[in-house]
């Protein structure tokens, strides 16, 4: 049908033979990265594929300055030894049916390290934080960057999170291609019987009570709900995934239905979203806040 988005790579899945993911997993030796690497370890055994655990180290700034600018006077083999003994350390948690392949242990900034990694089949899971971040409800610089930027789906692990097989998955939906492609990438994950919910939070009258907008403008409630319907049955003709409607603002809707959520799956941005160097504010929001595991997916380019 003309005018319908492209499908990305990850939506052949529905189609025909499932994408096999390898999942790129930073590494800094932080128990966020920690609990990144154990979350990917999980869905990659479920889904008989592969983790590629990296750790990407680089000569910090102010050691750099502190050392005249001559960078052959910094212990590069000692930061790298050490670099080593945190991948080392890691993977020695995880079960021994893990196919892992590394650690790569890379000299570079983690950041555009992981970004050059990442792409439609190959997932980046990192921690909420690293180790240089403020240890409270902040989002830390290479998660940011890489939810904003990745080519691929990028997944942020909460730090402590208790891994467990994906039994349900909440998939933010508003009907905008970034939100199909979302859902279609949800849909490619979710193990034989997990339940994938496409939750539509439809705010027509943001200051009246949802009693009082299906009252006053049913019209207009019922149009955003064909809408959206219409664009769900696009990414998900089989009609896998469960679609609820709320009359809520999108943050109050998720935050209602994160509770027993073992992954959330929203796009970079929805409807009203413009550049792409910039998050939306309900992934940014989800990305500092939520409980459990969000994954950004882009749209492929």
């Amino acid at each position: 049908m003309a005018g319908l988005p492209a499908l990305p790579p990850w939506a052949d899945c529905l189609q025909s033979e499932r994408m096999t993911y390898t999942w790129i997993v930073g590494l800094d030796g932080s128990n966020g990265s920690g609990s990144a690497l154990r979350w990917a370890a999980e869905v990659a055994r479920s889904r008989s594929e592969r983790v590629r655990p990296i750790l990407a180290w680089h000569v910090p700034f102010p050691i750099w300055l502190m050392s005249g600018r001559r960078v052959v006077d910094v212990d590069r083999a000692g930061i790298e030894a050490a670099a080593n003994v945190h991948a080392a350390d890691s993977i020695a948690e995880l079960p021994s049916d893990v196919v892992i392949d590394g650690p790569d242990v890379l000299e570079g900034h983690p950041a555009p390290t992981l970004l050059e990694l990442s792409g439609s089949d190959a997932p980046v899971v990192v921690g909420r934080r690293g180790l240089s971040e403020i240890k409270h409800r902040l989002l830390g610089s290479t998660s940011q960057y890489l939810a904003t930027h990745a080519r691929g789906p990028v997944v942020v692990v909460p730090d402590g999170w208790e891994t467990a097989p994906l039994r349900r998955i909440v998939v933010g939906f508003d009907g905008s291609d970034y939100a199909s492609s979302a859902l279609e990438w949800a849909l490619s994950i979710a193990p034989e019987g997990a339940e994938v919910e496409a939750l539509v939070a439809i705010d027509v009258i943001p200051w009246l009570s949802p009693d009082l907008v299906m009252e006053r403008h049913p019209e207009a409630v019922a149009a955003a709900q064909e809408r959206i319907s219409a664009a769900a049955r696009r990414a998900d003709p089989d009609g896998r995934a469960s679609l609820t409607f709320v009359l809520h603002g999108p943050r109050q809707a998720l935050s209602e239905s994160l509770g027993d959520a073992d992954l959330v799956v929203v796009g970079p941005r929805g409807i009203g979203g413009v550049a792409r160097a910039i998050l939306g504010s309900v992934t940014t929001w989800l990305l500092h806040q939520a409980e459990c595991p969000v994954a950004v997916v882009p749209l492929d380019d």
